[in-house]
């Protein structure tokens, strides 16, 4: 059986979840409490195709052992697949947020190959089972109607699903209509599709995780000093965290700075991470290297996708974080950046306006070429008016805390989990507070 399994994942402290507590408030914990009790013993499989790198793992890292900690029965599994399933699973991905060019459909058979090959992963005795993304999605068609017909299916997008490649599109409708519920990042991205039933669960982080919790400020200067970072107080540093991806915008990034950089000391650093369902990752970066090539100031790092501690620091070290997407399922880098009170600048595109309130809590541009000169006009404005960037960066906390950590996301799941098992065991719903439409 090919996989990969976190069956047996650790469960938080009572001291971490009263850190939590410290954060959101013990109400909101208490309703988290109290949904556990509901769904306690329920076992529930989570499968992605990537353990390292991307928001997909790093949420599953503090997803699974959170809800095992609330009594839910919960284990995660990654797929195992050749290099050949990858080019062809991100040329879909790609070909899925409207990008331009040549999908060779006998990778197709390569897909249903390997999701074959992964149909063991599927534990008979899992009541729901969670599918991230579409490299996984076909596992549903090789399980037997006996186990389909006692398990509830999930499937959850976190991706920006386009409408241009009616194919792949319809695809991907006919395969997901045999699913119970399907997740998507924002209610932006609800397709037109037949006998699928949306919901919306918007993406958070994690504040307790190593990428987001609070950092001394000597290790802060000591991760810096390791990749060249001094003197931040003459050249502040301008940030994006991010793959390297063509959706992401680093292009971009770098013309707008190579705008600044005539008119304003500043230092640029692009810093991303391998993951190994991404094989665009390395050429990409190269790509940047030579452009970047000649021009002072900028620093290209790929990281192992475990380096958390670094991003974190980087991000604190940072004056002004960018995001400048074409596309982005969410963007969860933007929350990151606005947990630790710095201003933003993103791209107006997918989940990215869901976060930034413009000019309030960051500023949103045009994506592409257009937002190049806009991009530019923030960053100048922002390195010459600190004190609007630090009020701005307090009001992004605020917003995060409010919307977008993990205490909201559990809840949301796991309220999408009762329902749907509530039409199949005993009714839960007296057990819990009023609910809101399964649009969370």
């Amino acid at each position: 059986m090919l996989q990969e399994s976190m069956g047996t994942a650790p469960v938080f402290s009572a001291e971490r979840l009263a850190a939590y507590a410290s954060i959101v408030g013990q109400e909101k914990m208490s309703e988290l409490y109290r949904l556990g009790e509901a769904l306690q013993g329920v076992k529930v499989q989570q499968i992605n195709s990537a353990r390292f790198g991307g928001g997909v793992a790093e949420m599953l890292y503090s997803v699974i052992p959170f809800e095992k900690s609330l009594g839910l029965d919960v284990s995660w599994d990654v797929i195992t697949a050749g290099t050949d399933f990858f080019v062809y699973t991100k040329t879909l991905h790609n070909f899925l947020q409207g990008k331009d060019n040549d999908l060779d459909l006998s990778g197709h058979r390569i897909y249903w190959e390997t999701n074959r090959n992964n149909a063991g992963l599927i534990r008979d005795d899992a009541e729901i089972v969670f599918i991230h993304d579409p490299q996984p999605a076909g596992l549903i068609e090789y399980i037997s109607p006996e186990i389909r017909q006692r398990q509830k299916w999930l499937w959850r997008c976190h991706i920006h699903l386009s409408h241009e490649h009616e194919n792949v599109f319809h695809f991907l409708e006919g395969l997901i209509a045999k699913y119970d519920l399907a997740v998507f990042s924002s209610g932006k991205f609800l397709p037109p599709w037949e006998g699928v039933t949306p919901a919306v669960i918007l993406p958070y982080i994690d504040p307790l995780a190593e990428k987001n919790r609070d950092l001394p400020g000597e290790t802060i200067r000591a991760i810096c000093h390791k990749y060249g970072l001094e003197d931040l107080d003459k050249k502040p540093l301008i940030l994006l965290v991010s793959r390297f991806d063509p959706f992401k915008g680093h292009h971009f990034a770098l013309e707008a700075f190579r705008l600044v950089r005539r008119e304003l000391p500043c230092r640029l650093l692009m810093v991303g991470g391998t993951a190994s369902d991404d094989p665009e990752n390395e050429a990409i970066f190269h790509r940047l290297q030579e452009e970047a090539r000649g021009v002072s100031d900028v620093l290209l790092l790929n990281l192992p996708p475990d380096s958390h501690v670094e991003i974190n620091a980087f991000q604190r070290a940072a004056s002004i974080i960018l995001q400048p997407s074409i596309k982005e399922g969410f963007g969860l880098t933007v929350s990151e950046a606005m947990w630790k009170e710095k201003p933003v600048i993103g791209g107006d595109v997918g989940g990215i306006p869901g976060q930034i309130t413009d000019g309030y809590n960051g500023f949103l541009i045009s994506p592409g070429e257009k937002g190049i000169a806009e991009m530019a006009r923030r960053i100048r404005y922002l390195l010459l008016n600190p004190a609007f960037a630090r009020e701005m960066g307090k009001r992004g906390k605020e917003a995060v805390r409010e919307r977008f950590l993990i205490t909201r996301g559990i809840r949301d799941e796991m309220m999408i989990f009762d329902s749907l098992l509530s039409r199949t065991r005993s009714p839960r719903l007296t057990l819990l507070p009023p609910r809101p439409s399964i649009t969370v």
